[in-house]
């Protein structure tokens, strides 16, 4: 269900119902002010895919929570403001501290996005020893 036209889709969505009804019915009367009963009726069936498959692609709502098996919803800007706050405390730590905990379940799929940088470790112990100043242009990598 994660494309906007996939084969199944209102057979999909009763899957989802079936299987994340709470996160459902709670998404659906919160943002669209609509219950189990206008679905097909009130709100064509069409149009019910294309709205599951918004809320599916959307960190803040509770069925792509569920859906995900995360712990609760997240805003757009709180990976960035959890990974701020690890970084501000490995810099100002003398010991490993433990990292800001996530809503997905540890370990995940093993599918991690991004690299680390092979001169991480030293620029961690730049930024801690003060060796680093403000640049406000951006740097080529």
């Amino acid at each position: 269900m994660d494309g906007w036209s996939e084969p199944g889709g209102i057979v999909r969505v009763l899957e989802i119902i079936e299987d994340h009804k709470a996160a459902f019915v709670y998404d659906f009367r919160d943002r669209f002010s609509l219950g189990l009963s206008d679905l097909g009726t009130t709100v064509p069936w069409s149009e019910v895919v294309y709205l599951v498959a918004v809320l599916l692609r959307d960190p803040s709502s509770w069925l792509q929570t569920s859906v995900a098996g995360w712990h609760h919803p997240i805003s757009y800007e709180w990976p960035v403001l959890a990974s701020i706050y690890d970084l501000h405390a490995q810099v100002n730590s003398k010991r490993k501290p433990k990292p800001y905990p996530r809503p997905w379940p540890k370990g995940g799929s093993g599918s991690r996005k991004g690299k680390v940088r092979n001169d991480a470790r030293e620029i961690l112990a730049r930024a801690k020893n003060g060796g680093m100043t403000w640049q406000n242009r951006h740097t080529p990598m």
